[in-house]
């Protein structure tokens, strides 16, 4: 409850400035996106892109207590699991959901030295593309389903003076001209910053410099998006049909009661391609470790063998 309140009090500043949106609560906010909302997402017809990825993990023990949490596929519309195995190679081993995410939980008690970890599944993957309803800007508290994709976090720090200003500066002319989508509102801030690969991959950097890498602006969006009242959450995934640099993110909001895949830099407005696969969600590292020295990790993805057949 303190930090629905917190959330609350920090976002009234940009309501009050805005003006347009007196009363506007968590309540009245969601009947508004529900009433807009539009059909469940569904993949697009058309044949499916079918791959299998190995994610090998290397794990450097110091003699402490070693714990892991390696995400797990879950299928979806956008992403069917046919098949997977881990091999945990002494590890002992938990499955485990947190927060919607499915997690290998992996211990070994004063690992010393170097272990792998090998975790592989096939795949069918459609394109998604769904409408994205607008969403107004609240400041009434948030259910508790909600409430943990609007907190300030290490990496999407909602609660910032500065971002607040940012935002606040931004998005006032817009709402007095009768604008009302803070999901736009924050699309259209966030792709005011430079696009840069060796950009930074932080909010407040990113903020102070006016760029970033993709992460950079992934992680912008979800912060502005946070600050409105709009749940919003980074994924993490993997390119299937990218070379090098596999590993790559996006942003899921929350909008007519469902969430919808969004990037900015990929110019991608309720879509989601075929090729990235969701491993999980959430302001986490795609690898969570504890008592571990160091981590690698690399991937591998093949055609199935029927596939590859023909």
């Amino acid at each position: 409850m303190k930090s629905s309140r917190r959330i609350a009090r920090l976002a009234a500043p940009l309501l009050l400035l805005a003006f347009l949106l007196p009363g506007c609560s968590r309540a009245e906010a969601q009947k508004q996106q529900e009433a807009q909302a539009a059909p469940a997402p569904a993949p697009t017809e058309g044949k499916p892109l079918v791959r299998t990825v190995r994610l090998s993990v290397r794990v450097v023990g110091n003699g402490e207590d070693a714990r892991l949490e390696v995400p797990l596929v879950q299928s979806d519309e956008h992403q069917t699991l046919l098949a997977e195995k881990l091999l945990s190679r002494g590890f002992q081993v938990e499955e485990a959901m947190r927060e919607g995410n499915r997690l290998a939980i992996l211990t070994w008690p004063k690992l010393k030295g170097a272990k792998r970890i090998t975790y592989e599944f096939t795949v069918a993957l459609r394109p998604l593309s769904v409408e994205v309803p607008p969403a107004p800007v609240s400041t009434g508290d948030p259910s508790p389903e909600d409430e943990p994709w609007l907190r300030s976090t290490r990496n999407l720090q909602s609660t910032s003076p500065l971002i607040r200003e940012k935002l606040i500066h931004f998005a006032t002319p817009r709402l007095a001209r009768g604008e009302k989508d803070a999901i736009r509102i924050a699309w259209d801030l966030t792709d005011t910053y430079e696009r840069k690969p060796e950009g930074s991959k932080t909010v407040l950097k990113a903020t102070r410099t006016g760029h970033a890498a993709d992460r950079g602006l992934d992680r912008l969006f979800a912060t502005f998006l946070r600050t409105s009242g709009i749940p919003a959450r980074p994924v993490q995934g993997v390119d299937v049909l990218r070379k090098r640099r596999r590993f790559t993110t996006w942003v899921e909001v929350k909008s007519g009661g469902d969430w919808l895949p969004m990037s900015v830099p990929r110019d991608q407005w309720g879509k989601l391609p075929a090729r990235f696969v969701k491993l999980s969600h959430g302001d986490r590292p795609l690898i969570v470790r504890r008592g571990v020295e160091k981590i690698s990790f690399r991937w591998k993805v093949t055609k199935p063998a029927a596939e590859a057949s023909r």
